[in-house]
């Protein structure tokens, strides 16, 4: 079952989400790629793997990499990204992929949509013995002026919308007690973003992208005012800044 909000929002939003979303930093990848054991001869299912962010950064490290995204115009976006990568049409709760035969699972900016516990156990299924289970986020850094600018604008639409600074997939993981403890670090991270991609970074949220023609229309003007102040000069990009935290454990 894929949370409604998400179903819509991202169908809606897939080709923002591409424009306008950041990568992660080498050095967060980096770590989670080391944490999960990854290379060749390793298998990685990437759940909610969106337009491919994660996806195409974990290539690299010689695992064959399974990409798992449910919402058809995400998986589109993503198959033109990262070429060669296999598509599954699948949720985290029901993979379909046999019991044991997975090296390692994660989540890139994800997991706070299937953070249930029949998800976990599905996690669990598919995950080798001692298999490991990765989690990162891009977090909009709070002491940002142009977040906070941006943070008020849409609080108001945000209705409850899962998030993951609530804390509640790190209690849902914990209840499980289907894997061990977490291990983390937190990295600084950078988009050098023009005006058009600010304004995509802002409309790829999934209770945006659920808004009506002229909600959206009325919110891109503002945000459109807002990028001005923080661009004066056309040719030089805007500075989003965040903080990625990544987080790695290993299945009982």
């Amino acid at each position: 079952m894929i949370h409604p909000q998400a179903q819509a929002g991202f169908a809606r939003a897939a080709a923002a989400y591409e424009r306008g979303r950041p990568d992660y930093p080498p050095s967060a990848v980096g770590w989670l790629a080391s944490h999960l054991r990854l290379g060749p001869g390793k298998l990685v299912v990437d759940l909610g793997a969106g337009t491919g962010k994660l996806t195409r950064q974990l290539v690299p490290f010689g695992a064959r990499v399974l990409a798992v995204e449910p919402v058809a115009e995400m998986a589109s976006q993503l198959r033109l990204a990262v070429a060669g990568v296999e598509v599954l049409a699948a949720t985290a709760a029901d993979t379909g992929l046999a019991s044991g035969t997975v090296d390692a699972v994660t989540a890139g900016q994800s997991f706070q949509w299937f953070a249930d516990q029949p998800s976990l156990g599905e996690i669990h299924r598919i995950l080798r013995p001692r298999g490991r289970f990765g989690l990162v986020w891009n977090r909009r850094d709070s002491s940002s002026l142009l977040w906070e600018e941006i943070s008020e604008l849409i609080h108001d639409y945000r209705r409850g919308s899962p998030d993951h600074s609530s804390g509640e997939w790190r209690r849902e993981l914990q209840a499980s007690r289907l894997f061990g403890s977490l291990e983390s670090r937190c990295f600084g991270h950078w988009q050098w973003a023009d005006r058009e991609q600010l304004i995509d970074r802002v409309l790829s949220l999934s209770f945006i992208g659920v808004l009506g023609a002229e909600e959206q229309a009325e919110l891109r003007r503002r945000l459109a005012e807002i990028a001005d102040r923080y661009q004066p000069n056309p040719s030089q990009p805007i500075s989003l800044r965040y903080r990625t935290e990544v987080f790695a454990c290993s299945a009982c």
